[in-house]
């Protein structure tokens, strides 16, 4: 019998530090700890091009790392993280000397498998790397199917749901219990929407998030435009890819309910002509959500209105949500704008 049949697999390692002294040092430690380091990458970006051929068992990974030679991108070890970890389904935990609450901010949403703070001891990276890989060996390998299909009988309950409100708004006769089924009705569209998307495996990867606006901000438009006008409104969508996770879709999806659902209800009177804009779009390092139009305006200061209205207290909990602030912009006769930026993935 050959020796080497019955040796356990080595765990294999990528390292991503652009540090050589570093790189070398938890290289010795991991391979002393009976790793196998695959390789090392010197930009997050090269992370996951190594990542993607060696199909490493984990990547250790700094968080501030340079841009790739005559590359201007600003891709870093949490962007890299969300991508190894979304698309690759490899774990990744993260070093960096940073812990202020910015970094911390968008670690949670990458949700690397654990974030050490430098100087750490060899004790707790090794620590780290081990309980990753622990966790790693015990998932579920249906799990990915399964929420999927939860998502999916989700996306058609509230399908369901959606349908019946619609046909009792053009049941009832009352103005305002017909605006109140529309409302509920746009809610429960946007919670559709987003569980239709989560239930697409490659949504996240391929798409982004501005396929998924688009398309709820037309059925948002043609479900609801024909209420209170003559057709004479015109829905405008410009949307770029803007990676987005699973959880902040729900938030995505009901601020641009609210803020379309509020246009459409009280910006133009019964037959005036007006414009809807629709734009989802990188501003930075952060995205940008924003819902606009040409119409009247808000009848008062927005900070007063929102004490009592129930659908601006939603738009400013969306924006929470998404972890950004809702701003609003109105003028008398000139429209509104309600937008809000947050981090992307």
């Amino acid at each position: 019998m050959q020796a080497g049949n019955n040796s356990p697999k080595r765990p294999r390692i990528l390292l991503a530090e652009d540090e050589s002294v570093i790189a070398m040092q938890v290289e010795e430690l991991i391979t002393a700890e009976g790793y196998e380091v695959v390789g090392i990458a010197g930009t997050a970006a090269e992370a996951v091009r190594l990542a993607t051929m060696l199909r490493p068992d984990l990547v250790l990974m700094d968080i501030v790392m340079p841009p790739e030679p005559g590359q201007t991108d600003s891709m870093d070890g949490i962007d890299a993280c969300a991508v190894i970890q979304r698309e690759l389904h490899i774990p990744v935990v993260l070093l960096s000397a940073h812990g202020e609450e910015q970094f911390l901010r968008r670690a949670r949403t990458a949700l690397p498998s654990a974030y050490l703070l430098k100087p750490c001891q060899n004790t707790q990276i090794r620590a780290a790397v081990e309980v990753a890989l622990a966790m790693s060996a015990h998932n579920d390998p249906a799990a990915g199917f399964r929420l999927r299909e939860a998502h999916h009988r989700i996306k058609n309950s509230f399908s369901l749901l959606h349908g019946m409100l619609r046909m009792q708004q053009m049941q009832v006769s009352d103005p305002v219990a017909k605006r109140s089924l529309a409302d509920a009705g746009a809610r429960v569209l946007a919670m559709a929407s987003a569980h239709e998307t989560m239930s697409e495996p490659a949504q996240g990867a391929s798409k982004g998030a501005g396929a998924y606006v688009e398309k709820l901000a037309r059925g948002l438009f043609e479900g609801n435009a024909g209420h209170g006008s003559n057709g004479r409104l015109r829905l405008d969508v410009n949307t770029e890819k803007v990676e987005l996770d699973a959880a902040r879709l729900v938030p995505c999806g009901i601020f641009l309910a609210e803020a379309m659902t509020n246009a459409l209800k009280y910006a133009f009177a019964d037959g005036q002509e007006g414009v809807i804009r629709v734009v989802l779009r990188p501003d930075g390092d952060k995205a940008l959500l924003e819902v606009s139009d040409d119409g009247a305006g808000l009848p008062g200061d927005p900070r007063e209105l929102g004490l009592h209205s129930f659908g601006l207290q939603c738009l400013n909990a969306a924006a929470q949500q998404l972890g950004g602030v809702l701003d609003i912009k109105t003028e008398p006769g000139q429209g509104s704008r309600f937008s809000v930026r947050f981090q992307a993935v």
